[in-house]
């Protein structure tokens, strides 16, 4: 039987409550489905003010890869990036057509709507720049949230780091500035704003720019974007 995303909602909701009650935590759904063409990605409207362009203009050698369909599975951002968790996550693969995990399983978790755009907008950066490697990933959040060691955030779903590409292509993440491509990182993050990301954090010495709200410089960000949609359920 098919459940429309406001009843999956309502019962993540419910299932919320009941663990209140419980010792046991809410067990996240593990789930993810490779193969139909739909991504289904909701969110806050996208800009459409700010260009997002091709940074490599090498061939398209072999027909695209089908995209990833993510499953709407009611997933809950619960409280804030700083002090939250998560209900009912997804978790995302190792590897996928279009990107690589440099983490573990445990740090590899999200919600349902953080997961379709950020794979949504891995799939048109490839698409635009076919000789790109592929984008590295690094954390999001815990298979529950809470609090992530090495990180403020990740606690609610809704953060995701993603390291700049770097000139040698070679898929580790950067260990100098000089390593980052910044043409192909700058069109990475433009593409991460234009499809309604809150904020990108990035590093101050990399020199990538974008609006003011959105794209800030902060330390300890020279290797990576760290990526932030809103939460709506607020």
């Amino acid at each position: 039987m098919h459940r429309s995303p406001i009843a999956l909602i309502f019962t993540a909701v419910l299932a919320a409550l009941v663990s209140g009650c419980r010792s046991e935590p809410v067990e996240p759904v593990r789930l993810l489905q490779m193969g139909p063409p739909t991504i289904v990605a909701k969110g806050a409207a996208p800009r459409t003010d700010l260009p997002a362009r091709a940074a490599l203009t090498a061939p398209q050698t072999a027909a695209a890869p089908a995209p990833v369909y993510v499953p709407q599975v009611g997933s809950i951002a619960v409280g804030k990036p700083n002090r939250g968790r998560l209900i009912n996550g997804l978790a995302l693969p190792a590897s996928g057509p279009d990107w690589i995990s440099l983490k573990a399983p445990s740090h590899r978790w999200t919600t349902d709507r953080m997961l379709a755009f950020l794979l949504a907008v891995l799939r048109d950066y490839r698409l635009a720049n076919p000789g790109a490697p592929l984008v590295m990933i690094g954390d999001l959040s815990r298979p529950r949230g809470g609090r992530f060691s090495g990180h403020a955030s990740h606690q609610n779903g809704l953060d995701v780091d993603v390291y700049y590409p770097r000139l040698d292509r070679t898929l580790r993440a950067p260990e100098r500035v000089r390593d980052v491509d910044r043409a192909l990182a700058q069109d990475l993050v433009n593409r991460f704003v234009v499809a309604g990301a809150q904020f990108a954090f990035v590093g101050r010495q990399v020199g990538l720019t974008g609006p003011r709200a959105v794209v800030q410089p902060i330390p300890n960000h020279n290797d990576h974007v760290h990526v932030r949609i809103a939460n709506l359920m607020r």
